[in-house]
């Protein structure tokens, strides 16, 4: 992974415009000192998604995504951190620094690939639309799939010819190498040999639109009907969904999602005018490919064949779905009549038919117990079956009010009381801001401090101490004294290098991103958080505090709340909010 240096990363983002980046993807309009959309991470009729162009970060505060323009791209295009600031560094006419060689190298090597392997998918499609390829296109014809669906995905075709592509594309042994190494050729007793023969060519694209691997289906007799380019540095099967890159910005725009079990069914649904379908790539679907989905839309439906194997890998995917599932997250799922899949049903009863039984998939509390009931049968033995796996499955469910709802439910079917068994700690977030409830007047206060970092300098030393006992929010609210203190410019970037070093800390963002603190509002904050602080500590060291100490303690409330009185009926008179 490429490491890049702070000050590299620094002129990345002054050459940046986070409002641009995001432009192009949300439409912004002005409120206030911000600017405000419809959050492009989940469904939403009234605007919660706000930037901030001053502090170049943004937050939702509808599904709590935020931070700045890297995490943006990160969450909303897939990128991982390098790829980002490679991204943006081009597009601002940087050259990215390259710390060693080796990496460099790799580099090379990588882009080489990507380019083979780009080289590859134009051979097999002009091989399809040539005399070799007149099977695989009356395939297609015979599939319904018109010739701009053909064409626009790239499908192709690879010939039963021995050494094809060395032929066609490896001049010398380097790039015979190569083509190995990116998984097109396999070497065995006699030789390499090409990988896919007489298949329809699926091209596979990664995030960013790169093509990475294939999937083949054989047309004439044998084994397997479908075969997908091999583990390599390019191709990494459960990271990766068919039509991802095709489809994202249209299943964004339509606030639509289906996964589907084949490439047929994506290409199917796509040529009926339904370009929002992704697919596993002929395997169980993993937890990474399901996190792709969440990320993409938060109410996908999951609609697999209607024979046996299509139900079970219906069940499949709730059961690793389980640990991501949360009450901000609806998938549900869609049975299709026997022997039917999406092809089959699209093409029989068109994008208006198929859109309807959409409409009556089952949300997935629904779908599981259903699915209980028929894995554990009926009687008295029946339902004790279908308790103790809903036990377990229970235990998955990482978020504790969704699985009291689902304990419930599942009361209510079986008659039994479920034991209550504590949710897995998979997938859940690290300790942090996100892990403690702040008070409207925390909120607030720590708002006022992330939008004029130089209010750090006015407060009273007896400030620092008033979020220790808050796991989380103490590592990020001390380090930003530090960072004030440290700095020469009065208006240094507190939130920006703070998201920098806590990057998971989305709360950052949001607290840059509320409606502005006036100066009046903000004295009245660091009073009322000061007189928390000290009945907390009245509280806590009740008969071990001196007189003096305490006679002290209760002089400064008093002051306090007179003076909170006199702040109060002033921000009445002016309009300013009080909290």
């Amino acid at each position: 992974m490429a490491h890049f240096p702070e000050s590299f990363i620094a002129e990345v983002q002054s050459r940046t415009d986070i409002v641009d980046v995001i432009g192009r993807h949300v439409e912004l309009k002005k409120s206030g000192s911000n600017l405000v959309g419809l959050c492009p991470f989940h469904h939403e009729k009234t605007p919660s998604f706000s930037v901030s162009p001053d502090k170049q970060l943004f937050y939702c505060f509808g599904c709590g995504k935020g931070g700045g323009v890297f995490q943006f791209l990160m969450e909303h295009d897939g990128f991982s951190f390098p790829e980002a600031v490679e991204y943006l560094a081009r597009k601002a006419g940087l050259d990215v620094p390259r710390q060693q060689k080796t990496d460099h190298r790799q580099t090379a090597r990588m882009q080489a690939g990507y380019q083979l392997l780009a080289k590859a998918a134009e051979l097999y499609a002009r091989t399809l639309h040539s005399e070799q390829g007149k099977k695989a296109m009356a395939y297609l014809a015979e599939r319904g799939l018109p010739r701009e669906i053909i064409r626009g995905y790239g499908l192709g075709y690879a010939p039963g010819i021995h050494g094809f592509l060395a032929r066609k594309l490896a001049a010398d042994p380097e790039e015979r190498s190569l083509l190995e190494q990116v998984g097109l050729v396999a070497s065995g007793r006699h030789g390499r040999t090409d990988r896919f023969r007489e298949r329809l060519m699926f091209p596979i694209r990664d995030r960013r639109g790169n093509i990475v691997g294939f999937g083949g289906r054989l047309l004439g007799k044998g084994e397997p009907k479908y075969l997908n380019s091999s583990e390599s540095p390019w191709f990494h099967k459960s990271r990766l969904l068919y039509g991802f890159s095709e489809h994202r910005h249209e299943i964004r725009r339509r606030k639509m999602l289906v996964v589907v079990e084949g490439y047929m069914d994506v290409l199917a649904l796509a040529a009926h005018g339904l370009p929002v379908a992704l697919a596993p790539l002929g395997t169980a679907i993993g937890e990474h490919q399901l996190s792709m989905i969440f990320r993409l839309h938060d109410e996908p439906v999951f609609c697999f064949d209607g024979d046996k194997a299509g139900r079970q890998a219906a069940w499949r995917a709730l059961e690793r779905m389980l640990p991501l599932l949360n009450a901000e997250l609806a998938p549900r799922f869609l049975y299709l009549p026997e022997g039917d899949d999406p092809d089959s049903l699209v093409r029989r009863e068109g994008a208006r038919g198929f859109e309807e039984r959409l409409q009556g998939a089952q949300t997935a509390l629904q779908f599981w117990l259903k699915g209980l009931h028929l894995l554990a049968g009926t009687g008295p033995e029946g339902r004790a079956r279908m308790a103790r796996k809903a036990d377990v499955m229970l235990a998955a469910l990482t978020d504790d009010y969704l699985r009291q709802v689902w304990r419930q439910e599942a009361e209510k079917v079986t008659g039994v009381k479920l034991a209550r068994t504590r949710g897995a700690q998979v997938g859940r977030p690290s300790s942090g801001v996100a892990s403690v409830a702040l008070s409207e007047l925390q909120e607030r206060f720590l708002a006022a401090l992330m939008q004029k970092p130089q209010r750090f300098r006015q407060l009273p030393e007896v400030a620092r101490h008033f979020f220790v006992d808050y796991n989380g929010v103490t590592k990020v609210y001390m380090r930003a004294f530090s960072i004030v203190e440290a700095a020469e410019d009065r208006n240094v970037d507190v939130a920006g290098q703070l998201l920098h070093e806590f990057p998971q800390q989305t709360e950052i963002a949001r607290w840059v991103n509320q409606a502005p603190v006036p100066e009046m509002e903000f004295d009245y904050l660091c009073l009322a958080m000061e007189a928390n602080y000290i009945r907390k500590k009245q509280r806590s060291m009740r008969g071990r505090l001196s007189l003096k100490e305490s006679q002290s303690l209760q002089m400064r409330l008093q002051h306090i709340e007179r003076e909170l009185r006199r702040l109060g009926e002033k921000i009445q008179e002016t309009g300013v909010r009080e909290l």
